[in-house]
């Protein structure tokens, strides 16, 4: 910012000099604490975005959706291992109850069943394929969140920068207009102004001072947004360090590259390529509903009849010493089986495919879309990004420009050859290229980082 009349920068370097005199003055341990404490809470903007991808709430939440997706898909691709399950039962039918031959005058059973499906017509493997693709959707959303987040923390953080160079030359400005008041007085009471020119310029200076609360008020609320964001109490107070210059400058042929480079990878990509990914597994289920299905199992354990008795009747027969072990001995055994299924007419599997093929083609449609609106950000960003820097370096003569017309003026109207109007006229020209210079290096900045979070 340019210097304003009557030895403002005189007074900054003045008061810069007696603070470091008192830093020198305190102990080293004091002075160590001191500066403890101003940076405790002093965050780049770079670490402001770093920190609200990992902590802000929405990313927390959907990188715990993101934990059990990745369950989800573990326990799909162990569905091609035999399923192992202890089964049994107990059934009392007393003799004289029911007809005994039906019931066996009761049975039991303590089986290790074992199952695996030899033919699924590739459900095992469409359950994979549907647990990966939501796997990749929930990723990507996750990824979102964290993008959406870094978007929100890099325009708080700018937005916070913009305030403070703001905030500096408003006060400096009500410095200035401080003394302008007093001039002005002291002329109203010579007689050489009118009484008039003594209210317009407290006007002024009340107008600057209402813009300087209602930024105050702003900024606070942006830094209490931003510390929830980076993952602190709302009401920590969080300060953004200036960036370096270099962020106001122009994308360079590597910035376009690697954001060209990433649109592959971006989350809207991503969550269209998995609709897409969903789409061919229900295709590929309407495609198998008249596939063979063919299952084997197997058991081993106990399975007998007649609980009336310890010792059955028949194996008495058999063995008139047999025990309630012998018993056991003949109920131990184990079986085998083979089940197979194959529908013969079913006339819905034709229409089934057709509706999920046009449900394919839909969300192949909007993976290019979404690859397609992706580059149109690319390259409206890029765009943004060289204009904002051009209106930077526009800005800075505007505003070099001002000043100098700023101070013309304030000597023309301490000699009296021009009127306050035209000296508070030169004030607003002045404020006003300074804001534009504010607005254009937050937009170049803000350009900046919405690249580096792109890429």
């Amino acid at each position: 910012m340019a210097e304003l009349p009557h030895g403002t920068a005189l007074r900054v370097k003045f008061s810069r000099l007696i603070l470091a005199a008192i830093l020198l003055a305190l102990p080293s341990v004091a002075g160590a604490a001191l500066l403890a404490e101003d940076t405790r809470d002093s965050l780049t903007v770079a670490e402001c975005i770093a920190l609200a991808r990992q902590r802000a709430p929405e990313v927390q939440a959907r990188q715990s959706e993101l934990a059990g997706a990745r369950l989800d898909s573990t326990i799909a691709w162990k569905n091609h291992r035999p399923a192992l399950d202890v089964a049994g039962g107990v059934l009392v039918a007393p003799e004289g109850f029911y007809d005994p031959v039906v019931t066996n005058l009761g049975e039991y059973s303590t089986k290790i069943e074992a199952s695996y499906p030899l033919a699924d017509g590739g459900e095992r493997r469409r359950q994979r394929d549907q647990a990966l693709a939501g796997l990749l959707s929930t990723t990507a959303e996750r990824q979102l969140a964290a993008r959406d987040a870094g978007f929100r923390a890099a325009t708080i953080a700018v937005d916070l920068l913009k305030h403070q160079e703001l905030d500096d030359t408003n006060r400096e400005t009500l410095s200035w207009l401080e003394r302008l008041a007093q001039l002005v007085e002291s002329s109203v009471k010579g007689g050489a102004r009118p009484r008039s020119d003594a209210v317009r310029a407290q006007l002024q200076r009340d107008d600057l001072e209402s813009e300087v609360l209602t930024s105050a008020a702003e900024r606070d609320a942006l830094a209490r947004e931003l510390a929830q964001l980076v993952g602190r109490s709302p009401d920590e107070r969080v300060y953004v360090l200036e960036p370096e210059a270099a962020l106001e400058f122009m994308p360079t042929v590597g910035d376009s590259l690697a954001l060209a480079e990433a649109l592959q990878r971006a989350p809207e990509v991503s969550t269209a390529s998995a609709e897409v990914a969903k789409s061919r597994v229900a295709l590929a289920e309407a495609r198998s509903k008249n596939a063979w299905h063919v299952d084997l199992a197997a058991d081993a354990g106990l399975w007998g009849a007649d609980l009336t008795k310890w010792v059955p009747d028949d194996l008495k027969q058999e063995d008139p010493g047999a025990t309630f072990g012998d018993r056991l001995q003949r109920d131990l055994g184990a079986s085998i089986s083979l089940q197979f299924k194959k529908p013969l007419f079913d006339p819905t599997p034709g229409f089934a495919v057709q509706a999920e093929q046009a449900r394919l083609r839909a969300a192949e449609l909007r993976q290019s879309a979404a690859l397609a609106d992706r580059r149109r950000e690319m390259l409206d960003l890029l765009s943004r990004w060289r204009t904002a820097a051009l209106r930077v370096q526009l800005a800075r003569e505007s505003l070099e420009r001002a000043s100098d017309n700023l101070i013309r003026m304030r000597s023309l109207y301490a000699g009296g050859a021009s009127s306050l109007l035209e000296l508070l006229d030169a004030l607003t020209q002045w404020d006003d290229a300074r804001d534009r210079l504010a607005d254009a290096r937050s937009d170049a900045r803000l350009a900046h980082w919405e690249g580096e979070i792109r890429r």
